[in-house]
């Protein structure tokens, strides 16, 4: 491992790039062999007030969260309370989807991976409280098209948001275990065969179970638990005025409890940083237990391929090949929320960054943090791919407008031999609608470089051959126009 100049280096690299996405706060933690090998603040956890952020300051986790649930459920496996291959149904019979067939061979296994065949719907949304989703004028409220006007109402019960995605109108992108598309509402639901299944309301379940044994005394569900904790962000959203992109504090904080085991945790950095011991360990924190060691193999296993060269264990994903060992992370992002949790097992690394405005580049952080430890330069690429050509006659098979039920809206076009993207989805963050061009990486496979990450974008054929949907931020967005925007 590189032994001196790589911090000075990526201090600079990270201030740089926090300066330029006007980041208010973010920190960062990594460990090597379950000792601290640094700790790095920049910028506030109250502007306004000039209040530092630290390594303490209790800050969202948003999607992180999800390994937590998947934890719990393995807890519950090793107690023989149920098995990740039981049918849904046998814990939520009031589950349905389009297809009762379908429905009935999903798995918690299938929920857990992702692997359903639901595809990105916005239903959990209305169990959520202060979400972005309530900036958005209803012309552009992605609820109106997969729900009718008078089933849109407040959920407050498992039982009211499974009759809500009953009554929800979409198609399902597979069968159960064909296709991985990102799925807040099957996490949501896991957080009721967890209630179900142990008797106690799903927060309640892993702070008595992971929270408490891992000593992690400052992370909480209960957003009234903040107001008496010393050390807490407050949260920064966009807003437009006048045309221009402005950062404001926001007080309110995504209320999504009901919801929680999809991506409503608090927590700080050297509280995850002792929960990442467990993924480092196989199963324990300092002398305690938490999981055992085959379950953390279950969580960590490459169960199916999300992208280019990556795949998701249970709550995780996975990169098995990361330089001679095994990347391991997840990362979130709700209003006011950027984080991002790695671990390198066989090395002893384990990191955690966090930032309190939502697409603040935590991962790049993370990523590069971890090129400069073992000695790689700051530059290296995310994925490495050999060169591959595509006939300009199947780019345009391509073409056409995608869109997903959590508002995603994409534009597929082809100009000049090169195929296009237009993200119409970007103004909901107060960005500028941007193209970027597509480079094929392997078959129905291409890269985009957005500010400086590399995404993977995958297209979906359907049985007649015809592409159906593609694959972008780990979602089967469905296309609903073939023709539109195919050449400009």
């Amino acid at each position: 491992m590189r032994q001196q100049g790589w911090l000075v280096e990526w201090e600079e690299l990270v201030a740089k790039e926090m300066k330029a996405g006007r980041v208010p706060g973010f920190v960062m933690g990594v460990n090597l062999d379950g000792q601290s090998l640094f700790r790095k603040s920049l910028g506030y956890r109250d502007r306004e007030k000039e209040l530092e952020i630290t390594p303490d300051t209790v800050m969202g986790l948003a999607s992180v969260t999800k390994s937590f649930t998947c934890m719990a459920i393995m807890q519950l496996q090793e107690a023989k309370k149920l098995s990740v291959h039981d049918p849904v149904i046998k814990y939520l019979p009031e589950f349905r989807t389009p297809d009762r067939q379908k429905t009935e061979q999903m798995t918690i296994h299938h929920f857990m991976t992702h692997t359903t065949g639901i595809p990105p719907l916005p239903i959990d949304n209305l169990a959520i409280r202060n979400s972005m989703l309530d900036d958005m004028p209803d012309e552009d409220n992605p609820m109106h098209r997969y729900l009718k006007k008078e089933y849109q109402k407040p959920i407050y019960t498992f039982e009211e948001l499974m009759e809500a995605l009953a009554l929800a109108e979409y198609e399902l992108v597979g069968s159960p275990g064909q296709l991985f598309s990102y799925s807040n509402d099957c996490y949501s639901l896991l957080g009721a065969v967890i209630a179900r299944v142990s008797g106690k309301s799903y927060d309640v379940y892993v702070k008595e179970h992971i929270l408490e044994p891992a000593n992690m005394k400052s992370s909480t569900f209960l957003l009234s638990d903040l107001p008496h904790l010393p050390d807490v962000t407050t949260i920064y959203h966009f807003k437009e005025s006048n045309g221009v992109s402005e950062i404001y504090p926001d007080p309110n904080w995504e209320d999504g409890l009901l919801v929680a085991a999809s991506g409503h945790l608090n927590s700080t950095v050297h509280d995850m940083l002792n929960y990442a011991e467990i993924f480092r360990t196989g199963g324990c924190v300092g002398k305690e237990r938490i999981l055992s060691e085959e379950s953390v193999k279950q969580m960590t296993y490459p169960h199916v391929q999300n992208s280019y060269g990556r795949y998701y264990g249970y709550g995780l994903s996975i990169q098995p090949d990361y330089y001679g060992g095994t990347l391991i992370k997840h990362g979130g992002a709700i209003k006011g929320v950027a984080a991002h949790l790695a671990i390198v097992p066989e090395r002893g690394i384990t990191s955690m960054a966090l930032a309190n405005l939502i697409g603040s580049p935590v991962e790049k952080a993370t990523l590069t943090a971890l090129h400069a430890i073992e000695g790689r330069s700051l530059n290296t690429p995310q994925y490495q791919f050999e060169t591959y050509s595509v006939p300009l006659a199947q780019l345009g098979e391509y073409a056409g407008r995608y869109v997903s039920g959590e508002g995603m809206d994409i534009i597929i076009y082809v100009v000049e031999g090169v195929l296009m993207m237009i993200d119409k989805t970007s103004d909901a963050f107060g960005e500028k609608k941007l193209n970027y061009p597509l480079r094929p990486i392997g078959e129905h496979q291409f890269i985009i470089d957005r500010e400086g990450s590399e995404f993977t974008v995958g297209f979906v054929k359907g049985e007649d051959g015809s592409v159906k949907a593609m694959s972008l931020f780990y979602r089967i967005i469905p296309r609903v126009a073939a023709t539109e925007g195919s050449r400009v």
